[in-house]
C-alpha cells in the first residue's frame, strides 16, 4: 500500500505527532526546506519538513497563510515541523493556516533527524514498488499461463479479471464481445475506437470508473480491442497486466483471424458433403473448426456475393466462429449463403438490416431437402428489392409474379413507366391503376376504394392507356401493366 501520513505518525522510532489535517493523505516523497518559497524544488504529493528558520520575520497569521498556500500550490499534501531547534513547540498560527488550507501538518520532534523521516518514506516507497512489481510479475505468469493451457483466452481473461478485481473483456472488430464482460459505454468507446481503423489506445478516469481500451492489430486490419473498468484508478503496473493481455490476445485473434480466412475453401468442400447427405461427417470435421452447423430445422439466407461488402462478410464470419450461435457460412456459385437456425436466425438478420443488405430467406428445411432449401432461398434473393429480406414463403403468397420483382424486369419497368413516375400525378394515376386492377378491373368496387366517381375513374385508366399505348380495356393490356406495377413494388399489397 502507497506510503500515508498516518504511517508515520504509528511508525513509534520516529515519535511523530498528528497536528492538522487528514492523516490518510498519500506521500510520494519527503523534501526538506527552510526557504520562505521552496515552489521551484517541489513536486506534487511531496511532504516537506522543516525547522521555521523562514518564519523568524513572520508578523501574524497572514505570513503563514501565505506561505502554506505557497507551499499547497506546489503539490505539497504535508508539512512536517521540526521542534526546539529554534523554538519550543509547532507556531499555532501554523497549524491554524494548516487547517485552513486542508494541507496535514505533522510535529517532528528534535530527537528525530528528518533524514529518518525521509529514509522511512522512501523505504515505504520501494517496498511498495516492489510489492508492486512482484504482484505483476505474479499477474503476468498466470495469465500466460492461462492463455498456453486449455482454457485458452478464455482463461486468460478471467485470470486477468480475478487479478485486476475488475471487469475485462476481448471485443471484436464489432464491438461484440469475445470473452468476459464490459459495460455498454465502455464497449459504445471501443466500438468509437474501432473505426478509425488504427491501433489506438484510449484510457481516463471519469464518474462512472477508471477505464483502459486497446485495439489490437494493425491499421488497417484491426482484430477488436481489450477493455477493462473499475471504480479506482489503474496504477502503472495494473496497465503492464493489460498490456501483457493485450499482446497475448492479439496473438490469439490473429491465429484465430488466419484460420477463418482459411476455413473459407474448406466451407466450400464441407458444403458439398452435406448435399451428399454426409452430415455426420461434416458434424466431426467442424469440432475443431470454427463454424458449427444448424440444428433441424434451419433456414439458408442467401446473398449476392458480389454485394457483400468485405467488412461485412468479415463480421458474419467472426458470429460463426463465436460462442453460442450455430452458423455456417460458405460461398457457393456467386451467392454468399448463411446457414441459421435459432440461436444465430435473430443476430444475423438484424446484422443484414444494419448493413442494409438485399438477401433472399428458404423456408424450414431439414438437411435431406437442402437442395430445395438452396434453391429457394436463390430465388427469394432474386426477388429481393435492395436492402430487404425476402422470404421465400413470401414471394410465393403471391405468385409466380413475384419472381417480377428481379431487377431486370423492374428496370424495364421502371423505363416503360417512367413518363408518369416523374411527377406526382402521374405516380398518383399509377397507384389507382394498381387498386383498380387488384379489383379484378371492376370499376364501382376500385371507386369507392379511391373515393372517385366511377366516370373519373373511368377517364383517368382511358388517359393513362392513351399515354402508356396500353388498350386497358383487353386483358393483355392489363396484364401487361399489372406485371410492370409488380416489378415495381407499387402492388405490394395486392401481392399478399
Amino acid at each position: 500500500m502507497p506510503v500515508t501520513v498516518r504511517d508515520l505518525v504509528l511508525h513509534r522510532p520516529l515519535s511523530i505527532r498528528m497536528l492538522a489535517g487528514d492523516d490518510g493523505v498519500e506521500l510520494g516523497w519527503s523534501n526538506s526546506s527552510d526557504l520562505d518559497d521552496p515552489s521551484p524544488f517541489l513536486e506534487a504529493g511531496q511532504l516537506l519538513l522543516t525547522t521555521g528558520r523562514q518564519f523568524l520575520a513572520f508578523e501574524g497569521l497572514r505570513d503563514y497563510e501565505a506561505y502554506v498556500q505557497r507551499v499547497a500550490a506546489a503539490g505539497v499534501v504535508a508539512l512536517g515541523f521540526g521542534t526546539e531547534v529554534l523554538r519550543a513547540g509547532t507556531p499555532a498560527e501554523l497549524i491554524e493556516a494548516c487547517e485552513s488550507a486542508g494541507v496535514a501538518l505533522v510535529e517532528v520532534p528534535y530527537a528525530t533527524p528528518f533524514i529518518a523521516v525521509s529514509r522511512f518514506v522512501a523505504d515505504r516507497i520501494a517496498a511498495e514498488q516492489r510489492r508492486l512489481l512482484e504482484w505483476a510479475l505474479a499477474a503476468q505468469e498466470s495469465i500466460s499461463r492461462a492463455v498456453l493451457g486449455s482454457g485458452g483466452l478464455a482463461a486468460a481473461v478471467d485470470s486477468a479479471s480475478r487479478a485486476l478485481g475488475c471487469p475485462v473483456a476481448v471485443l471484436d472488430p464489432d464491438g461484440a464481445v469475445l470473452e468476459g464482460a464490459a459495460p455498454g459505454w465502455l464497449r459504445e468507446r471501443a466500438v468509437a475506437l474501432l473505426r478509425r481503423g488504427t491501433r489506438a489506445r484510449d484510457h481516463g478516469d471519469d464518474d462512472r470508473g477508471s477505464w483502459s481500451v486497446q485495439t489490437l492489430g494493425h491499421s488497417g486490419r484491426l482484430l477488436g480491442a481489450v477493455v477493462a473498468v473499475r471504480s479506482d484508478p489503474l496504477t502503472p503496473a495494473e496497465l503492464s497486466v493489460i498490456t501483457l493481455l493485450t499482446a497475448l490476445t492479439e496473438l490469439a485473434l490473429e491465429h484465430a483471424e488466419d484460420q477463418r480466412l482459411g476455413f473459407r475453401s474448406v466451407a466450400q468442400q464441407l458444403l458439398a458433403l452435406l448435399r451428399d447427405g454426409r452430415v455426420d461427417a461434416v458434424r466431426r470435421s467442424l469440432e475443431h473448426l470454427p463454424a458449427q452447423l444448424p440444428a433441424e430445422p434451419f433456414r439458408i439466407l442467401a446473398l449476392a456475393a458480389g454485394e457483400v461488402a468485405p467488412t461485412l462478410r468479415d463480421s458474419l464470419e467472426r458470429m460463426a466462429a463465436g460462442r453460442g450461435r450455430r452458423l455456417f457460412v460458405v460461398e457457393h456459385d456467386a451467392q454468399l449463403l448463411l446457414f441459421v437456425d435459432g440461436t444465430s436466425r435473430v443476430a444475423v438478420e438484424a446484422r443484414l438490416a444494419e448493413s442494409e443488405a438485399r438477401a433472399g430467406l428458404s423456408s424450414e428445411a431439414r438437411w435431406r431437402t437442402l437442395d430445395e432449401a438452396l434453391t429457394q432461398a436463390v430465388a427469394a434473393l432474386a426477388g429481393a428489392a435492395p436492402g430487404r429480406i425476402l422470404a421465400f414463403d413470401e414471394l410465393m403468397a403471391g405468385t409466380v409474379l413475384g419472381l417480377l420483382t428481379e431487377s431486370r424486369v423492374a428496370e424495364l419497368a421502371r423505363l416503360r413507366l417512367g413518363g408518369q413516375l416523374a411527377t406526382p400525378d402521374g405516380t398518383a394515376r399509377l397507384g389507382e391503376a394498381a387498386v383498380w386492377l387488384a379489383h379484378n378491373a371492376v370499376w364501382d368496387a376500385a371507386a369507392r376504394e379511391l373515393g372517385l366517381h366511377r366516370h373519373t375513374l373511368k377517364q383517368r385508366m382511358a388517359e393513362l392507356g392513351r399515354e402508356l399505348d396500353l388498350q386497358l380495356d383487353t386483358f393483355r393490356g392489363r396484364a401487361e401493366l399489372w406485371a410492370m406495377l409488380v416489378a415495381l413494388d407499387l402492388a405490394r399489397s395486392s401481392l399478399r
